[in-house]
C-alpha cells in the first residue's frame, strides 16, 4: 500500500538520516587532502542521479538480488562503524558483544514493526539532529579558517578518484536503497530528491565544521573529526564537554539507515521466495 502523503515530511526526515548514516562520524577520513570538499560535492550530486535511478528500476526477481546484497552490505557497514566508534570513544575497556546487544536488538524491534513506526521515529530524530548540527556549526563558527577550502586548480583524475572512495562506498551506492525504499512506500520522485538534497547538505554542514575548524590535513588524521570538533564546544562552567549530543545524532542516523535496509530486505525476501 502507497504511503500516504501526510508522510513525506516524515520521508524527508529519514532521508536526511540515511544520508548523515555513518558517513557524519568518520568523514573526512584519513586520505583527505584540499580537494576532498570539492570531490564531497561531485558525489553528492552523483548520488542524486543513483536515488533517481533506482527508483525508476523495477523490481523483480532480477533486481531483488543485487538489492538484498546491497541491503547487507549497508547494514554492515554502518553497523561495524557505529560499533566501533562507541568502543573507541566511550566504552573501550567493554567487550564489544555488550556494545552491539542493545543495537542489534533495537533494530530487531524495528524491523519487526510497521514502516510508520520508523517514519515517526524519524522525523523526531532527523529535526533534533538538525538542531544538533547547526547548534555545533554556530558554536564553533568563529574558529573557522575559511581558507581552508579554497582551491585554486582542478584536481587532476586520480585525485578525484583516490578522495571519491570513502562517498563512493557511504553515499553514492547507499542512495540506491533510498529510490528503492521510497518507490516501494509510493513516495514521489521530488519528495525522494528533497530528501536526499536535505540530507547532503546536513552532511556537508558536517564536513566544513571539522575542516575549517581542524583544516584538511588535521581533520584528516582523525579518525573521528567531527567528534573531535564538537569535543571543543562548551557553555559555562557547567557544560563543559557537549560533545554528547553528536552521540545522539549517529545514534539516529546508524539505526536509521540500518532499519531502511532491513525494511528493503524483507520485501526482497518476498520477491525471491514468494
Amino acid at each position: 500500500m502507497a504511503l500516504k502523503e501526510c508522510y513525506n515530511k516524515h520521508f524527508i526526515m529519514l532521508s536526511l538520516l540515511f544520508v548523515l548514516g555513518n558517513a557524519c562520524i568518520t568523514a573526512p577520513v584519513n586520505n583527505a587532502d584540499k580537494y576532498n570538499f570539492l570531490v564531497f560535492l561531485i558525489c553528492g550530486f552523483v548520488a542524486l542521479i543513483f536515488a533517481f535511478l533506482a527508483y525508476l528500476i523495477p523490481i523483480n526477481k532480477l533486481t531483488a538480488l543485487p538489492i538484498f546484497a546491497l541491503c547487507l552490505f549497508t547494514v554492515g557497514d554502518t553497523f561495524i562503524s557505529f560499533i566501533k566508534f562507541i568502543s573507541d570513544n566511550l566504552l573501550p575497556e567493554t567487550p564489544r558483544f555488550y556494545i552491539l546487544l542493545p543495537f542489534a536488538l533495537i533494530l530487531v524491534y524495528l524491523g519487526f514493526k510497521r514502516e510508520d513506526t520508523l517514519f515517526k521515529f524519524s522525523l523526531i530524530c532527523g529535526v533534533l539532529s538538525v538542531a544538533v548540527v547547526i547548534f555545533f556549526f554556530l558554536s564553533t563558527f568563529k574558529d573557522f579558517e575559511f581558507k581552508n577550502i579554497f582551491i585554486y586548480k582542478l584536481p587532476p583524475l586520480d585525485t578525484v578518484f583516490s578522495q571519491s572512495v570513502f562517498y563512493f562506498k557511504s553515499i553514492i551506492i547507499p542512495s540506491l536503497l533510498l529510490g528503492v525504499f521510497a518507490k516501494q512506500e509510493g513516495i514521489k520522485k521530488g519528495v525522494l530528491l528533497g530528501g536526499v538534497s536535505l540530507g547532503l547538505l546536513c552532511l556537508a554542514v558536517t564536513v566544513l565544521n571539522s575542516v575549517l575548524l581542524f583544516g584538511i590535513k588535521f581533520a584528516g588524521f582523525l579518525n573521528y573529526p567531527y567528534s573531535m570538533a564538537g569535543s571543543t564546544v562548551t557553555f559555562g562552567n557547567l557544560f563543559t564537554r557537549l560533545d554528547g549530543f553528536l552521540y545522539f545524532v549517529y545514534s539516529a542516523t546508524s539505526l536509521s539507515k540500518c532499519a531502511v535496509a532491513i525494511f528493503i530486505t524483507k520485501k526482497s525476501r518476498n520477491i525471491l521466495v514468494p
